[in-house]
């Protein structure tokens, strides 16, 4: 497996106490991770929106997080305040460094560095879903992702290429055309192919959106 160049920050609302020592875990240990909110560090992933106190009081989002849409998680910590707001895939990670008071007009801080226009377009994409424009999922995306891992998985497993392709698009899909010069067969192979680039350290991408 890859090394990772970043770490999540992991801070639970409550930590949990061990009940030997008296230490505190990270995370509380009887959730399930998908039970667990996982609080990215900003720097490490660019679709975490930076608020700050606007320098002007023209500002149209005013920091009321009760009143912004399906308000998740809230959570001050020495860093300032983190919040999640958002489902799914319009689910928005926030991090306000210096929380203003309540109504106080907000703007938002994108850093210079490699993955700038990766930070404008979530705090543009924040903008819309506190307007009520949110940009709505991409299914589609989400289904070849689904395949990709799957053909990923399948080739790990020792599955021929033919073989995934049966799983991936069925048995009469793929005996419609000869195999070796079948378009299932490339797009199978290019489903592997980008597993294994996912795999070897690809999915590093998915943390600039």
């Amino acid at each position: 497996m890859p090394t990772l160049d970043f770490e999540p920050l992991w801070t639970p609302a409550s930590p949990a106490r061990s009940g030997a020592g008296g230490c505190d875990f990270a995370v509380d240990p009887t959730l399930d991770a998908n039970e667990t909110d996982i609080f990215w560090l900003p720097e490490a992933r660019a679709s975490v929106v930076i608020l700050v106190p606007s320098p002007t009081s023209a500002g149209e989002l005013r920091f009321s997080p009760s009143d912004w849409p399906d308000l998740h998680t809230r959570l001050r910590v020495d860093d300032g305040e983190h919040l999640i707001v958002g489902t799914g895939r319009n689910q928005y990670q926030l991090w306000l460094p210096n929380p203003p008071r309540e109504g106080e007009p907000l703007a938002a801080v994108i850093p210079h560095d490699r993955m700038t226009p990766h930070r404008a377009e979530a705090a543009m994409h924040f903008w819309r879903f506190t307007r009520g424009h949110a940009k709505p999922a991409t299914p589609l995306r989400a289904v070849r992702l689904v395949n990709t891992l799957r053909a990923l998985d399948g080739r790990l497993s020792g599955a021929s290429y033919r073989v995934i392709a049966e799983s991936l698009f069925g048995s009469v899909r793929v005996d419609a055309e000869p195999w070796k010069s079948s378009s299932v067969r490339d797009a199978t192979i290019r489903l592997v192919s980008n597993g294994v680039a996912l795999m070897r350290g690809g999915y590093r991408k998915f943390l600039r959106r």
